[in-house]
């Protein structure tokens, strides 16, 4: 999979943007404040639809603008897909060949992307809502039927909550939430395990070769709601009868997969706790890639990198060794101030953007390393 063309209309600082890139490594260059992460964040939306950045899509349109365009054509199996969000006051539409889709489910992980960014770091201060948010998002994007059972949980949910709230809850109702719930957790729980598992295939691998570092091992740990009992209907549901009381106490659902976590764990301890702030990134980083490896094995696809601001915070060595990380079949975009004297030597893509604006394009530089 990758990009072929990407164009942007009324969107955040774009008046009209249209842009085209190639399959292998492609670096957008321009001074700060000019585009360059909006761009990326047009294509994180046509994957996830919706923004990383913001929570609410007005924002994403221009100011003046009455909607806010975005539009790519991805290349895959010999291909070519045409998305198209169109972001309004009223909402947004959401097109496959210029063909309206009812239901977002039919539109997320079409266009798979996998983002670095450098408020990656927040995930070790981020609230567990925030940690759960970025694997959901992962695992959407790879099954439409995750993202469906997720939403009927939450509905249940609230449901739940409200009915909580009530001077005189019906308890027959509450107890066939609680069965009902149990049954949309069952595979919620096994699709995070197996993220999460898929992920630890690689990362600790990854981490040493990226760090350089081999005295560190490093693991995704998945906090669960359910511990050593069997993943089943029955136990998840005696966990939610087990904690009715105090639930009705505190008028709020204690327990269930709204309240699991993900951590790092280095050499077992929490990283957040101990790791530094270099660390923080290559453990980002390593898991971005195992993210990659991880989606490739299981559906056979690549995703495509983006990299925002990531070279100015790795000294060459760490360049060198993140972009032998990347196969060539797969297409990876960047952002950056300028280009180094590394990549510089690199086959790349240049493309330049100032104040919205394309300025130049097409700007091919050195060769390609052997791996």
């Amino acid at each position: 999979m990758y990009v072929r063309s990407l164009k942007l209309r009324g969107f955040r600082n774009y008046d009209a943007l249209d842009v085209s890139f190639t399959p292998g490594i492609n670096v957008i260059t321009g001074p700060n404040a000019q585009g360059k992460t909006n761009l990326l964040e047009s294509l994180v939306y046509l994957s996830l639809t919706r923004s990383h950045r913001v929570a609410q899509d007005r924002k994403l349109i221009q100011e003046g603008a009455p909607f806010a365009s975005l539009s790519c054509i991805y290349h895959e199996g010999g291909r070519d897909y045409d998305l198209e969000a169109v972001i309004h006051p009223q909402g947004k539409t959401l097109m496959i060949h210029k063909q309206t889709v009812r239901r977002a489910s039919s539109f997320i992980g079409k266009l798979n992307v996998i983002l670095f960014a450098p408020d990656d770091l927040h995930f070790f201060l981020d609230s567990p809502r925030e940690r759960r948010r970025l694997l959901n998002q992962e695992i959407t994007k790879l099954s439409n039927s995750y993202l469906l059972s997720l939403n009927r949980y939450q509905n249940m949910l609230k449901d739940r909550n409200l009915l909580l709230k009530e001077m005189k809850p019906d308890m027959l109702y509450l107890s066939a939430l609680n069965e009902k719930m149990a049954e949309e957790e069952t595979g919620i729980i096994q699709a995070r395990r197996d993220m999460v598992n898929g992920i630890n295939d690689s990362l600790n691998d990854l981490y040493h070769y990226l760090a350089n570092d081999d005295s560190t091992d490093v693991k995704l740990a998945y906090d669960c709601c359910i511990k050593d009992e069997a993943c089943t209907k029955e136990n998840l549901t005696a966990i939610h009868e087990a904690s009715t009381k105090r639930d009705l106490e505190t008028h709020m659902t204690n327990t269930g997969i709204h309240r699991d976590d993900i951590s790092f764990l280095m050499n077992g301890i929490k990283a957040g706790d101990i790791a530094s702030q270099g660390q923080k990134r290559m453990l980002m980083l390593s898991f971005r890639m195992a993210l990659h490896a991880y989606i490739r094995k299981v559906s056979g696809r690549n995703a495509v990198l983006l990299l925002d601001d990531v070279m100015s915070e790795l000294d060459e060595e760490k360049q060198q060794r993140l972009l032998k990380m990347i196969s060539d079949d797969v297409q990876c975009i960047i952002t950056t101030t300028s280009l180094s004297a590394f990549l510089r030597q690199r086959k790349i893509n240049e493309l330049t953007i100032q104040s919205g604006r394309l300025i130049s394009e097409g700007g091919n530089h050195g060769r390609r390393e052997e791996k």
